[in-house]
């Protein structure tokens, strides 16, 4: 009865789908509208300024939001100060072959996103700026049965991984200190809470699972995963040169509060401190940037410690005593092949990345792969990837895992190749593709083909 009714929603999701696309051929822009970065703590807002309110987009399938400008009160809202985006991501995924059994899930969440200029609202809070966002999070698990280390759906997990779960996962203050706004330099301060997967503001990867590749892998560093929660309170700092961040620092709780305030405890267990520099560059005429990461906590762990990210074989066989100092570090490159302008054309990116053996359940990391948007010149909007993620595990870990667990085998790393198209129906509605093929962590599954589709609806 359950896969009955999960094979009908996945049904009525696509013929929904379906029935947009032909109403609406006409739906697709001759130039991509990039998406804003949600990087509140490292992308220069807007000063205060009296600026004419736009004329709103009255063509139902043109829209950027579904629901419109309702009746000119959303652009007066955002000349006002205050800007709302409400967004539902439905998702429906499935182990057709390998892996360690069959299976499929329907997930969805739905987001709000308050963005505060307070500098409108009140001169005397002029380059002050706040966001508070909420998920919720509905429908199955997150899909199990690959047997990956990897979770095959970042949005799956944020803020639980089953069943419906809410939360404020966001809620902070940004203060701009201008440097020559003429240039574009500044500095960034902001602290309170904050889901570090949305400040992950990449042209070809990234996107929390919501808006490119499903997989955690790519999505970040997943040897910073020890030392990085997803969402947590803290403080961070950003020195911007040209309009883009050349330096940034967190300074974070270490645990992980995406179902609690996490005020109460506030960095009893320690602290994690992570820094990344970043180096603009152009290659063959076009733009590249390299940037150089790590991540730092004084925290107790040992190799076998849950981090919700991921899915930690165990447990130990033999005793481990926690240790502190558990770091990482990791490197990222990325260059368009393709620059229409800012944040508009498709390039290379790779992530390599090390972790500390006695703390950390993942001690290398290496992804690579191709992204962006606009592939097709009569397709500008929609998005694309294909990337390789190579991930292994702790030494540590392999030599004190209970191998009556894992059928007497030791895990072995995880390779993991995934590809998605994101087709954008209209500015406000995208429907997308997805495939992914492991080879997964426990030595006792095949290799596992995991397709799966996402709906993408901003009201």
């Amino acid at each position: 009865m359950k896969r009955r009714i999960r094979a009908k929603t996945i049904g009525l999701l696509f013929l929904s789908a379906l029935f947009v696309i032909n109403s609406s051929v006409r739906a697709q822009d001759p130039t991509p509208t990039p998406t804003p970065s949600p990087e509140v703590a490292t992308q220069p807002t807007t000063p205060p300024a009296a600026a004419a309110a736009p004329t709103p987009e009255t063509d139902f399938w043109k829209r950027e939001q579904m629901t419109g400008d309702w009746g000119g009160d959303r652009l007066r809202l955002k000349a006002e100060g205050l800007e709302i985006e409400v967004s539902l991501t439905q998702f429906y995924q499935g182990v057709a072959d390998g892996g360690i059994r069959r299976g499929s899930e329907y997930t969805g969440i739905f987001k709000t996103n308050f963005k505060f200029n307070l500098g409108q609202m009140k001169k005397s809070w002029m380059w002050w700026s706040a966001q508070v966002q909420s998920e919720i999070r509905f429908g199955g698990p997150l899909l199990g049965g690959t047997g990956t280390i990897n979770p095959v759906n970042t949005a799956a997990i944020i803020p639980g991984a089953n069943g419906s779960v809410v939360s404020v996962t966001a809620a902070n203050l940004t203060r701009l200190i201008p440097i020559d706004l003429a240039k574009g330099n500044l500095f960034v301060v902001g602290f309170g809470r904050y889901n570090l997967l949305d400040l992950v503001d990449e042209d070809f990867f990234g996107g929390s699972g919501l808006g490119k590749f499903f997989n955690i892998a790519q999505n970040g560093p997943l040897t910073a995963l020890r030392q990085i929660p997803l969402i947590t309170n803290g403080a961070t700092f950003a020195y911007v040169k040209g309009g883009q961040p050349r330096f940034t620092l967190a300074v974070l709780d270490p645990n992980d509060h995406s179902t609690d305030a996490g005020l109460d405890d506030l960095l009893a267990d320690g602290v994690t401190i992570a820094p990344t520099i970043f180096f603009p560059a152009k290659y063959f005429g076009k733009t590249a940037k390299h940037s150089f990461g790590g991540a730092i906590t004084t925290k107790a762990y040992t190799p076998f410690d849950a981090i919700r990210q991921i899915v930690i074989p165990g447990p130990s066989l033999n005793p481990i005593l926690p240790q502190r100092g558990s770091w990482s570090v990791n490197y990222t490159f990325r260059q368009f092949i393709v620059e229409r302008g800012p944040k508009n054309g498709w390039g290379f990116f790779s992530q390599v990345s090390f972790a500390d053996k006695d703390t950390s359940p993942i001690t290398t990391f290496l992804n690579l792969g191709l992204g962006g948007n606009g592939l097709f010149k009569s397709r500008p909007r929609d998005e694309f990837g294909v990337a390789y993620a190579y991930t292994d595990l702790s030494r540590v870990l392999k030599d004190n895992l209970n191998l009556l667990t894992q059928a007497g085998r030791r895990p072995r790393a995880e390779h993991q190749v995934e590809m998605f198209y994101n087709f954008h129906i209209t500015p406000w509605l995208r429907l997308t593709g997805d495939l992914q093929v492991i080879r997964p962590t426990r030595a006792i599954a095949s290799t596992a083909i995991v397709p799966g589709a996402r709906l993408a609806m901003s009201f």
